[in-house]
């Protein structure tokens, strides 16, 4: 294994002809530069313990402009692809806004082509006010692109994990110093689905040989493009141009994510800690929200980050439950697909500037205080990312971090209210809307959403702020005649004027619709049966649709 130190770093940096004064600097100047760095990115503080965010991010091919005979003809200087310097800035351009949202403290990258590429994107980073004084790459001369590692906290050690093989990319090793306490990192990025499962085979031992002589008790993360998805053993299965290896994988059976057959779970990794397995962070989000990854148009898990026991227990380093996810902004879409860095011929010819990467990045929490629970109230999340409230509907639930603006309170009943915006969806918000006014409009950052029976709830809010618009609610009620009141998409929104039928619990309304009616307070509900009309009423998606009756007012009889 090769070691990769400072010294190592500044050697490099002279053979690519960077001028980099800051190598020579004395200690204390290194701890200026922290200090810097975490003005903008400082780890939270959690029962008095330090928190910090853990990133992963394949960059899709970051390429300085050093011809050094590696290089995809693509990505060759100066040629008819349109690699060139401005090409480069746009490029890192991109990529660097994707970071800064990410906003982790710790940070690997994947295929980036050098080290001079790194500290070129680096330096874009620090110019937006995000630093990182410390970087590590993989050295292997011969492959195209690297593993990489950039990071608020000193790395103390950094080595490469040799794959041996043409084609075969090495591990990147790391140890960074949290707090006093050493965290060592592994970066990988395994062969490509393209390729049978024993290529990445041969990473996967390549990486549990280097595991072995780590200690027992040992803090580390697993992390990075593994090419592999969370349950590859149960997709192997059907793939016969992939599985070479009789159904066994790398990133299950070398790495130890399965046991006796099952993906291993929290319970599972710490009843076995002898056995040194892992847990897979996907396992933590709703099935439909697993991917990072389109191949063949399909959603894949190929970025992962695995877990030992030793940061489920409750001393040293540990995870914080339930922070796992992954940073989709929208701007990271085109047309419901990854907006990819762009290039002519479905991406084999010349440079377009547009884009960002064919991944989108995943992140974790982990703090020095031990192991917290699912629940805990941890600071550590990507800076907010503006959405729309239709972005909340295809969010994960729990602990989130978006930023709506221009929305609207189109129904207030006690500390619970419905907000929308024109244009867009309607969204409840249990128990968290106590600063919101009827008719006011306002930009606020939901740190919280959960499914009560079905239903889409907004239940933490923070940083409300009330906005200049003006928005007549009427014209954001539903009313219309002639819809479908039980259609998915009318969950939270709130009616108006709907005439038709009461009895027993239902409204039958025209043409030949119906639907149910639920009473906060029976009392409320009308005697017997006969016309009726439901005015400024919340549908809701309890199980089933329901239109949520909390006042007298909303329901009244018809002559």
């Amino acid at each position: 294994m090769n070691r990769f130190t400072p010294v190592r770093a500044q050697e490099l940096l002279f053979k690519k002809r960077f001028h980099a004064p800051f190598l020579f600097f004395p200690a204390w100047f290194f701890i200026l530069l922290i200090h810097a760095a975490l003005v903008f990115c400082s780890p939270g503080v959690i029962y008095g313990n330090e928190v910090f965010r853990v990133g992963s991010y394949n960059v899709e091919n970051l390429f300085d402009m050093t011809h050094d005979g590696t290089e995809y003809p693509g990505y060759i200087p100066k040629t008819g692809y349109g690699w060139t310097p401005d090409m480069l800035g746009i490029k890192a351009e991109n990529i660097s806004k994707v970071i800064v949202g990410l906003n982790a403290h710790i940070l690997a990258l994947q295929e980036v082509e050098s080290l001079e590429a790194l500290l070129y994107l680096r330096d874009m980073l620090r110019r937006k006010g995000l630093d990182y004084p410390w970087a590590a790459v993989t050295q292997k001369d011969e492959t195209a692109v690297r593993c990489a590692l950039l990071s608020m906290y000193p790395i103390i050690e950094s080595r490469d994990i040799a794959v041996p093989g043409r084609g075969n990319r090495n591990i990147l090793q790391a140890t960074v110093e949290i707090d006093g306490k050493p965290l060592v990192l592994f970066v990988n990025h395994w062969r490509s689905r393209n390729a049978p499962e024993s290529l990445r085979m041969v990473s996967a031992k390549s990486l549990i040989d280097s595991l072995s002589s780590l200690p027992p008790e040992a803090e580390y993360i697993l992390l990075g493009d593994f090419n592999a998805n969370y349950n590859e053993f149960e997709i192997i299965r059907d793939d016969d141009k992939v599985n070479d290896t009789s159904g066994r994988t790398g990133i299950n059976h070398v790495l130890r994510t399965i046991a006796g057959g099952r993906l291993v779970d929290p319970d599972i990794l710490l009843q076995a800690t002898a056995m040194r397995l892992h847990y897979n962070l996907w396992m933590e989000l709703e099935e439909g929200r697993r991917w990072s990854y389109l191949f063949s148009g399909q959603p894949r898990t190929l970025d992962n980050i695995l877990l030992p026991a030793a940061l489920y227990d409750y001393k040293g380093l540990s995870y914080i439950d339930n922070s796992f996810d992954k940073f989709d902004p929208h701007y990271l879409f085109r047309d419901g697909r990854i907006f990819r860095w762009q290039r002519e011929d479905r991406g084999r010819g010349r440079h377009l500037g547009e884009g960002y990467s064919d991944h989108l990045p995943i992140y974790a929490c982990f703090t020095t205080g031990g192991f917290k629970p699912s629940g805990s109230d941890a600071p550590c999340f990507a800076q907010p990312v503006t959405v729309s409230i239709s972005d909340l509907y295809e969010s994960k639930t729990g602990a989130v971090r978006y930023l709506i603006e221009n929305v609207t309170v189109i129904y207030k009943h006690g500390n619970n209210a419905v907000i929308k915006k024109e244009k867009d969806r309607a969204i409840y918000v249990y128990g968290a809307a106590k600063e919101l006014e009827y008719g006011k409009s306002y930009r606020m950052v939901v740190n919280r959403l959960n499914r009560f029976f079905g239903n889409l709830q907004i239940t933490g809010l923070e940083r409300v702020m009330p906005e200049s618009a003006v928005v007549e609610v009427p014209s954001l009620l539903l009313h219309d005649p002639a819809a479908d009141l039980s259609d998915p998409r009318f969950e939270n929104e709130v009616v108006s004027a709907v005439a038709g039928y009461y009895a027993d619990g239902w409204l039958y309304y025209p043409p030949d619709q119906s639907i149910r009616l639920f009473f906060r307070d029976k009392a409320i509900a009308p005697d017997g049966k006969g016309p009726a009309a439901i005015d400024k009423a919340r549908i809701g998606f309890h199980r089933y649709p329901q239109i949520v009756i909390e006042q007298k007012s909303q329901i009244h009889r018809l002559q």
